[in-house]
């Protein structure tokens, strides 16, 4: 069992946790048209962005982004100013995605530690989709540390770059892109919403020094053979193997929560409809579903991180133990499960 210390994220309409966690309730999204990108038919792309970044280069978006939850980390949780957590881990977008260059690896390395002063903590950077996050927490908690030592746990990614752009359209993946239909526009009534933004997490295996906010009670990963550009329909195995291992690594009967990160795809639509099929026995009417994206945008590599710290947010201020499930897929096939709860044992 992983305790989670304390957390924080950045998106458009939540650039601090706090105020995140009411943009994600109140279903509040800052999506709006670029000033200067535009589809293939010559209009501007709807997209949730930070207007001050606009038109940055990734690197700099990525260190401002970095900067922005290293801060809201560092406000939540003060004794990282005055003692470095052992290790961290940072997950960024892969590299075969188109825009993302090998040099942004140094750059987001470069930005946590010139952010925060750990100038003798390693940082371990992974590069994958969003359900990677349970591979790098993984890698984090099983390391020997320390008693009493933390890791922190990093993720940032962003749309807003051309070449992305560019690709996400070509895939049929832009929500509200436009294409000519017998001399019509046409817009895409499906896909994600393009978005930006960074999350993070303290976690340890013991809370030691520090009141944990909650506790990740077990994780499950699984690959799914049906991708997105296959044709078909995703059944859901992948997603399906992951949540059951989560909840058997768990021992826990009933869930109050699913999180999901289904983005208006009729492809992740299908697979989440037919693993909650598979989740009946876990599921009763009281049980709420929570799609956070409605809220953020799609943060690519950042979903997941994003989710594990709205629903620490939300179990550190409520008296309930709320057993949540977090599920989250990724274009390459990996599905990865989360199980959380606001207590430590039965």
């Amino acid at each position: 069992m992983t305790a989670v210390i304390a957390a924080a994220c950045t998106f458009p309409s939540g650039p601090t946790l706090a105020l995140a966690d009411i943009a994600h309730y109140l279903q509040f999204s800052l999506t709006r048209k670029h000033l200067q990108w535009t589809d293939r038919c010559r209009i501007p792309v709807k997209a949730c962005y930070f207007p001050e970044i606009a038109s940055a280069p990734l690197d700099e978006r990525f260190r401002l982004l970095l900067r922005q939850v290293l801060m809201d980390l560092m406000n939540s949780l003060p004794g990282l100013r005055q003692t470095p957590p052992a290790q961290v881990g940072l997950l960024l977008p892969p590299l075969n995605r188109p825009g993302i260059d090998p040099t942004l690896t140094q750059a987001a390395q470069e930005a946590v530690v010139e952010n925060t002063g750990w100038n003798n903590c390693p940082v371990t950077a992974l590069h994958g989709g969003r359900a990677e996050t349970v591979a790098l927490m993984k890698k984090l908690t099983e390391t020997p540390l320390p008693e009493g030592a933390v890791s922190v746990l990093l993720a940032v990614d962003s749309w807003l770059s051309p070449p992305t752009l560019k690709w996400l359209e070509e895939e049929n993946l832009l929500h509200g892109a436009h294409r000519l239909y017998n001399r019509i526009a046409r817009e895409n009534p499906y896909g994600r919403v393009p978005s930006e933004g960074a999350a993070a997490l303290v976690i340890a295996s013991s809370s030691g020094k520090y009141s944990p906010w909650c506790h990740i009670r077990g994780t499950g990963q699984a690959t799914e053979n049906i991708r997105y550009s296959d044709e078909g329909v995703c059944l859901g195995a992948g997603l399906r193997a992951a949540a059951f291992r989560a909840l058997e690594t768990a021992k826990i009967t009933s869930l109050h929560h699913i999180v999901s990160d289904a983005n208006g795809e009729p492809y992740r639509a299908d697979e989440l409809g037919f693993t909650l099929s598979a989740l009946g026995e876990y599921i009763d009417d009281d049980m709420i579903r929570e799609t956070p994206v409605l809220a953020s945008g799609d943060l690519g590599c950042a979903s997941l991180l994003m989710h594990i710290a709205l629903t620490a947010w939300r179990l550190h201020a409520s008296e309930q133990p709320g057993d949540t499930l977090l599920l989250s897929s990724s274009d390459d096939g990996q599905r990865s499960a989360i199980v959380m709860s606001g207590r430590a044992e039965e």
